[in-house]
């Protein structure tokens, strides 16, 4: 819900001057009256009113307020003259509500496209406008993405919308406990075959020292559809330099993680895993990131991938509320695996963008008028704190130089819930936004992102429309893979899977369909 009329009154009231009246002022500058020129190569002096379709909210049950009662709205809009409509879709509607807008002929001037297949989809519809030849006139935002971000935003060749916000990167990482390896008298694993005997010694040698025989090595989980990358077990299978369902290079050639050798041997490993009983039983139930949790907060885990922000203050409350005491945990390196494999993930690369609707194309001013929006919106240094925190005063203040988050009621937070929804330029390595507030929960990320793996291919693959077979084809890799896992089919009936692949549902033209797009793109000759 947005915020009722005369909330900006009673926030000011509440928080002091400093709060929502006084958020456009830093040092009696307003950062949009000073970023305007150097964003928008000039002062506009006519208004234009921009339609805008924001998919990309982080925020998707709360809606913007009145213009009288955004600061953050106000602070754009007067960068570059504009005036913005913006329409915010439920998350439930993202899709149906841009279709029901474009059949309606109300075209937003500008749309997030929240995922690279609507994308292309949109743009094969002839909705979205190319932009190749403007942004030459746009440096500064051009320069403010890398350029994999921009090669994602490309269809057929061409440039089709601005990146959007930055993914980010390895958030799930290898956490140990320490402690236990202290009165162990261990070292933290650095290979596969140090992983098994760490986990076998975090299993049966007490490490809680309780005299019970209730811990184990090690935790993960498998999705609600059946997805073995989600809570653990995605980066058992990267040390063997695999993932189910991806595709990536080895040696210039392309890789299908499904049958792959070095699948077989993952799986190999996760079978010994298992039959060592190191991996606590409850595994097969946990399905969902609340669950993973659980078991960090209980204790009786060596061993978990999860979130790097697992030592936050509000985590280790959890802990200690759980468990009655707040574990040694730390994030390691990941594990190397047997040919040379350490890695915590894929790297996430850009899969959203701001487009520009064919018909907002058919005015230059109005194509001028959005990409100095974004240009300002995303590349303005003094602009960055209140897109990214918030309204200065009341989310955040200066501190020594820095910004920092201010303590917030739970009221505060749900009314000031829809400012998040400006924070798009928002780093992903940004310890402010993300509000770190243990010191040590920064080098936890920097660790994890050390060994994130590159795959220029899996992220532009486009599923083919006329791939008939592919849900069940998925569903028949991920139901025989995890029967690989669990010892229920034998390694031996390897060959056995892949002819079933092949024969009944067509991956050899899945597999040429892949190379086909490879080639398209240049990736493949």
């Amino acid at each position: 819900m947005g915020l009722k009329k005369g909330l900006l009154l009673g926030l000011s009231m509440m928080l002091g001057a400093s709060g929502l009246l006084a958020a456009c002022q830093t040092g009696g500058k307003e950062p949009a009256a000073q970023g305007a020129s150097a964003a928008a190569g000039g002062k506009f002096d006519q208004p234009i009113k921009l339609k805008v379709y924001h998919a990309g909210a982080f925020n998707f049950t709360v809606q913007f307020p009145a213009r009288e009662e955004d600061p953050i709205r106000q602070m754009l809009e007067k960068a570059v003259n504009v005036d913005l409509n913006v329409t915010l879709p439920s998350k439930d509607q993202i899709a149906s509500k841009l279709n029901t807008m474009i059949a309606s002929g109300d075209t937003p001037d500008m749309m997030f496209m929240w995922d690279k297949n609507v994308l292309v989809d949109y743009y094969n519809q002839g909705v979205l406008a190319e932009l190749d030849d403007v942004l030459k006139d746009y440096p500064t935002l051009v320069n403010q993405f890398a350029t994999d971000a921009w090669e994602n935003t490309k269809v057929d060749g061409h440039i089709v919308a601005v990146p959007g916000y930055e993914p980010v990167n390895a958030t799930r990482g290898w956490w140990i406990r320490n402690d236990w390896l202290r009165k162990l008298n261990l070292q933290a694993p650095t290979t596969s075959e140090e992983l098994l005997e760490v986990m076998k010694a975090f299993t049966f040698n007490d490490p809680d020292g309780n005299g019970k025989d209730d811990t184990y090595g090690f935790v993960a989980g498998v999705s609600k559809d059946a997805d073995l990358n989600a809570f653990g077990w995605g980066q058992i299978f990267l040390m063997f330099g695999v993932l189910p369902n991806t595709v990536d290079f080895q040696d210039g050639k392309v890789v299908f993680g499904n049958t792959d050798e070095r699948m077989k041997e993952a799986l190999a490993f996760i079978q010994k895993m298992i039959a060592a009983k190191v991996v606590d039983p409850d595994w097969v139930s946990i399905n969902d990131t609340a669950a993973v949790d659980r078991k960090m907060y209980a204790g009786k885990t060596g061993i978990i991938i999860n979130d790097w922000r697992r030592m936050e203050p509000a985590s280790q409350e959890k802990m200690k509320e759980v468990s009655g005491e707040v574990p040694d945990w730390v994030t390691i390196p990941p594990v190397k695996g047997p040919h040379g494999d350490q890695w915590t993930a894929y790297k996430s690369l850009q899969n959203n963008g701001w487009a520009i609707s064919q018909n907002a194309a058919k005015d230059p001013e109005k194509v001028k008028r959005i990409l100095s929006l974004l240009e300002y919106w995303y590349t303005d240094k003094e602009a960055y704190p209140y897109t990214a925190y918030g309204i200065k005063g009341t989310q955040w203040e200066m501190a020594e130089g820095k910004p920092r988050k201010l303590e917030l009621t739970k009221e505060q937070t749900e009314k000031l819930a829809w400012t998040a929804n400006w924070a798009m330029p928002r780093r992903a390595d940004d310890g402010v936004y993300f509000d770190f507030k243990n010191p040590k929960t920064s080098e936890f990320q920097q660790i994890n992102l050390k060994y994130v793996k590159v795959n220029p291919a899996s992220p532009l693959i486009v599923l083919d429309a006329n791939d008939t077979k592919y849900n069940d084809r998925k569903k028949y890799i991920n139901e025989s893979l995890l029967k690989f896992m669990i010892g229920k089919e034998s390694l031996t009936n390897w060959t056995l899977y892949l002819d079933t692949l092949n024969s009944k549902f067509d991956y050899s033209k899945y597999v040429e369909n892949v190379n086909s797009q490879l080639k398209s793109k240049g990736l493949l000759k």
